[in-house]
């Protein structure tokens, strides 16, 4: 066996690039492994300058490649294809006459003389009407053919459903808003900050009480006239105690005095200020405050009374830091509802990434004013992290696909994703989380070689074949059409293959 070279493509390897490789390699046998979406391959022309070039340079050249596409077309210009290096090492493919029978059929440049049709020259050139009934001869006979392929060739479908294997992987990712595109690497995706600004007010109830003086004392004095003369003394008239602490009084009428020297006259009074300390002994009331002070005396001849206290409420620093955090929330939460109105279908807004910052507030009341209930206005700034689903989710593809055995290929379609929990959420906008990535996994497929194997073959041959040399989850489905016929077509592109997951959902 000859010696054999493996040389590995780059994704940027055009057409010129590969052939050069193939004329600096010294081995005959050489496995060609290529990338997917290499552009110097990703054509049937491509495909055919290279084996035109492998025929020149008398060298045997295989294909490494997982792309479907590639390997019909290639397999179709006589390429032998695999799907790892170690196969193409393993298999005997030093047999080239395919493709070289095929180029070689291909080229006008290759036909011995012995080939070429002698073309009649024609001696006169052909009327008007002569080339348009030449012309709808040719079309009806294209047409001809047309039905007659689509009738009379057979179809076969045929339908497998394999074993599907799951496979998982969670990953920590960070999303950072001065990324402007997937880190594969670092496991980081992109992200913006958003943000908006919110006024609101809210009200709450007190709750801490205390006694408080509510009720002002009552009683009466005895105003008596200094003067011969008439003296009034108004309404509101000040008149207090003398002894110990000063308690003030006020007249609740006014009191005319007789026009001599200790005329008299009754008056009812109420404590300036509420509470017991207006409660005071009978003949302790003997001041008149103001110039009224020399015109009359006063005293009373029994003790005030009713003078009382109560429980009232009071505003707390408590009382403002629950408002304050009830109203905060509530501005958070409308600045959360505003804010994700405006994404994208794609986007997220985690709200463990919102944050918000009080710019003003304002209380009606102060501590320790008293109070039934306090009120809040407020004006916040509401700031969230933005992340493209669909970023996160092409990262975590990438990791799962690490996570697929070889010879076997992902279901994208069965996919599925699980964003978590934020787990750390920094005042720049960076995000850190978690997302679990589950899918399903199958054995990978060649069509072409069921076709190959199949064809020619009656249903129950073509069945027990696919049963042989598939793992399949249930028995597989051939269906030929006209049924009449009764055995899978030779021709490879009238045998369609459906290839169905474990889930029911077609590939």
């Amino acid at each position: 066996m000859s010696e054999l070279t493996v040389a590995h493509l780059e994704a940027s390897d055009d057409a010129a690039a590969i052939r050069e490789r193939l004329r600096s390699a010294q081995a005959e046998r050489i496995l060609l492994v290529v990338p997917q979406d290499c552009p110097g391959l990703d054509s049937l022309v491509d495909l055919k300058l290279l084996g035109r070039q492998v025929i020149a340079l008398d060298k045997q050249v295989a294909l490494v490649t997982k792309d479907r596409k590639l390997k019909e077309l290639a397999q179709g210009l006589g390429f032998h294809t695999f799907s790892s290096v170690e196969r193409g090492r393993r298999a005997d493919w030093q047999d080239s006459k395919l493709l070289a029978n095929h180029f070689l059929a291909a080229s006008p440049r290759y036909r011995s003389a012995s080939d070429a049709v002698p073309v009649p020259v024609a001696t006169e050139a052909l009327g008007l009407g002569e080339k348009i009934l030449f012309a709808f001869i040719f079309l009806a006979m294209l047409a001809f053919l047309a039905l007659t392929l689509i009738v009379f060739v057979p179809t076969a479908t045929v339908t497998v459903r394999p074993v599907t294997y799951p496979v998982s992987t969670t990953i920590t990712i960070q999303a950072d808003p001065d990324l402007e595109g997937v880190d594969f690497i670092n496991l980081r995706v992109p992200a913006r900050v958003v943000e908006t600004e919110f006024v609101g007010s809210d009200e709450i109830a007190t709750t801490a009480l205390r006694d408080e003086p509510s009720i002002r004392a009552i009683g009466e004095v005895v105003f008596t006239n200094r003067r011969p003369q008439a003296t009034t003394v108004i309404s509101g008239t000040i008149v207090s105690t003398s002894a110990g602490t000063t308690v003030r009084f006020r007249t609740m009428q006014e009191a005319a005095l007789p026009p001599r020297v200790g005329g008299r006259a009754r008056v009812p009074i109420e404590a300036v200020e509420p509470g017991p300390s207006g409660n005071v002994a009978a003949y302790t009331i003997n001041a008149v405050e103001g110039p009224m002070d020399r015109q009359v005396n006063v005293i009373n001849a029994a003790p005030t009374q009713s003078g009382a206290m109560s429980q009232v409420t009071y505003v707390t620093n408590a009382d403002k830091e629950q408002l304050r955090e009830t109203l905060l929330q509530r501005l958070r939460q409308e600045g959360y509802d505003s804010l994700a109105a405006e994404l994208n279908e794609s986007e997220s807004l985690p709200p463990e990434s919102l944050l918000a910052f009080v710019l003003s507030e304002t209380y009606d009341k102060f501590p320790g004013e008293v109070a039934d209930s306090l009120e809040l206005h407020m004006r916040a700034l509401v700031r969230g992290t933005v992340i493209d689903r669909e970023d996160a989710e092409l990262l975590g593809l990438r990791m799962l696909q690490e996570e697929v055995r070889e010879g076997f290929q992902l279901l994208p379609e069965e996919t599925v994703f699980q964003i978590g929990e934020v787990s750390e959420a920094d005042y720049d906008g960076t995000l850190t989380f978690e997302m679990r990535t589950e899918g399903l996994t199958w054995e990978e497929i060649d069509q072409t070689a069921i076709r190959e194997g199949i064809k020619g073959k009656s249903m129950t041959q073509a069945e027990e074949y696919l049963q042989r040399h598939l793992r399949l989850v249930e028995e597989p489905s051939v269906q030929i059409s006209p049924e009449w016929w009764g055995r899978v077509p030779w021709l490879l592109f009238r045998i369609f293959v459906n290839v169905l997951s474990e889930e029911s959902g077609l590939d």
